[in-house]
C-alpha cells in the first residue's frame, strides 16, 4: 500500500438516478404490474470512463428480486444535487 495522498478532485454529479419498482399484482391480461418507481441510489462516471460506471445504493429494497431496476437520466438540476451522493466515496470503493 502506498502512503501517497490523493489530490482533491471536484465531486462529479450523478449521471443517472437508480430507481426501483416492485411488482404489485397483475393486470387483466395476466401481465405483472409495477408500483411507482422509487429512487434508491445514483450512478456515477468513473475517473477512467472506459472502465464503466459506479452504482451507489442509498437503500436496498427487501423485494429487490421481485421488481425492476430503472436507470433514469439525471437532469441538469438533479445532477447539481451532489449532497446526497458522494462520487469520491463511491470511486474509492472500486
Amino acid at each position: 500500500m502506498s502512503n501517497q495522498t490523493q489530490t482533491p478532485t471536484k465531486k462529479s454529479p450523478p449521471v443517472y438516478r437508480l430507481c426501483f419498482s416492485a411488482k404489485n399484482g397483475t393486470d387483466r391480461n395476466g401481465q405483472p404490474t409495477l408500483a411507482y418507481p422509487v429512487e434508491i441510489g445514483a450512478v456515477f462516471e468513473r475517473r477512467e470512463r472506459d472502465k464503466g460506471l459506479i452504482a451507489k445504493f442509498s437503500i436496498i429494497p427487501t423485494e429487490l428480486k421481485d421488481g425492476v431496476l430503472f436507470l433514469m437520466p439525471a437532469d441538469a438540476e438533479r445532477r447539481a444535487e451532489t449532497d446526497l451522493f458522494d462520487a469520491d466515496a463511491a470511486e474509492a470503493g472500486q
